[in-house]
């Protein structure tokens, strides 16, 4: 017998969509969550940009355009997609 399955409708793996996901602790007093889809981490109450923003943000820094900070994301955001990009 193994466990029974745990979908949650309120929360969703930012990376695939699953509700398919458990706790799994609270590093800092936020929650985490392991998705069983796709076997990714993320927190519950973070906020995540959709990947064709990021990628656009991306490609406007590599083009040397300033006009980044219109797309309100953050200059940390940018870096970790790019970093992300070179691996």
């Amino acid at each position: 017998m193994g466990r029974k399955p745990v979908f949650r409708q309120d929360v969703s793996c930012p990376s695939c969509g699953s509700h398919h996901v458990v706790k799994c602790g609270r590093p800092l007093g936020r929650q985490k969550f392991l998705c069983r889809d796709c076997g990714k981490y993320f927190l519950g109450d973070a906020t995540y940009h959709s990947r064709k923003l990021r990628e656009e943000a991306l490609r406007m820094y590599a083009n040397g355009m300033r006009s980044i900070f219109r797309l309100n994301v953050p200059l940390g955001t940018v870096f970790t997609a790019l970093w992300w990009a070179e691996v």
